[in-house]
C-alpha cells in the first residue's frame, strides 16, 4: 500500500509529454532526404518544467542542444550546447536581469541584458501565437522580444498575420516573425511560421535554423524548412 501511494505521488509531481519530432529540409530542391531531425522533449518535476530540443545530423550525430527550464511557465534558465562549433550558452533570469555566459573559443565572457515580462524563448513562440492568434488574424501586429541564445542578446521581433496558403499539403496560415529594427533585419531574416487554420498547432517555419552547415571551409547559418511530424 505504501509503495503504491508512493507511485501515486511521484506521478504527480513528474510528467514526461510525448516526444515531438521534425525534419529539416532543403529551402528549394530536394526535400526527399532530411538534413537533420528535430527531437523535443519536456519533463516536469518539482515544480520546474525542462524542454529539451536536439538536432541530429545524418550520420546519428547531436550536434546541438538547447534546454530551457521554466518555473510556473516563466523562463529563468537557458543553456545552449552547439557541438558543430564546440561553443556553449547559458542565460539566468533573476527578476528583470538576464545574466548570459558565452563560452567560445576556450575563451570565456559574461553579459547582463534587462528582462521584460514580454521577452520570450524560441520553445516559446507556438504557444505564444496560439494565445494571440485573435488579435493576429484581426490584422493587428503583436511584437515581442526574443532570446537569441548563441548571440547573447534580446532582440525585438514583431508577428504579422500572412493569410491562408496553397503551398503546404494542409489547410495552413502563414505569419511572419521578423525583427522590430531594420538594422537588426540586415543579420537577422524573416522567418515564416506555418499554423494550423484555428492557430493551435504550428506545422512548418522557414528561415533560419541554429545549426550550421559547411561552405567552404567555414560554418554557415542553414536557411532551411523545419516539418514537424504532426
Amino acid at each position: 500500500m505504501v509503495s503504491r501511494v508512493l507511485l501515486l505521488a511521484l506521478a504527480a509531481t513528474f510528467q514526461t509529454a510525448p516526444v515531438e519530432r521534425a525534419s529539416v529540409l532543403a529551402r528549394d530542391g530536394d526535400l526527399a532526404e532530411p538534413l537533420f531531425t528535430l527531437e523535443r522533449t519536456r519533463v516536469t518535476a518539482d515544480g520546474q518544467t525542462v524542454a529539451d530540443v536536439r538536432f541530429v545530423d545524418a550520420s546519428g550525430q547531436v550536434v546541438y542542444i538547447e534546454r530551457v527550464t521554466y518555473v510556473g511557465g516563466a523562463v529563468v534558465r537557458a543553456e545552449l550546447e552547439q557541438r558543430q562549433m564546440d561553443e556553449r550558452y547559458e542565460m539566468t533570469v533573476s527578476g528583470t536581469d538576464a545574466l548570459f555566459e558565452i563560452v567560445r573559443d576556450g575563451k570565456r565572457s559574461n553579459v547582463r541584458r534587462d528582462w521584460t515580462p514580454d521577452a520570450l524563448s524560441i520553445d516559446q513562440i507556438p504557444s505564444f501565437v496560439a494565445g494571440q492568434w485573435d488579435r493576429l488574424v484581426g490584422g493587428e501586429d503583436v511584437s515581442f522580444r526574443l532570446v537569441a541564445l548563441d548571440r547573447a542578446r534580446i532582440v525585438r521581433f514583431t508577428l504579422q498575420h500572412q493569410g491562408a496558403t496553397q503551398d503546404l499539403d494542409r489547410p495552413a496560415v502563414r505569419v511572419r516573425m521578423q525583427a522590430s529594427s531594420m538594422f537588426v533585419r540586415w543579420v537577422a531574416p524573416e522567418v515564416d511560421l506555418f499554423f494550423s487554420p484555428d492557430g493551435r498547432t504550428m506545422l512548418e517555419s522557414r528561415g533560419p535554423l541554429p545549426v550550421k552547415v559547411r561552405q567552404g571551409g567555414d560554418w554557415v547559418d542553414l536557411d532551411a524548412r523545419l516539418v514537424w511530424h504532426r
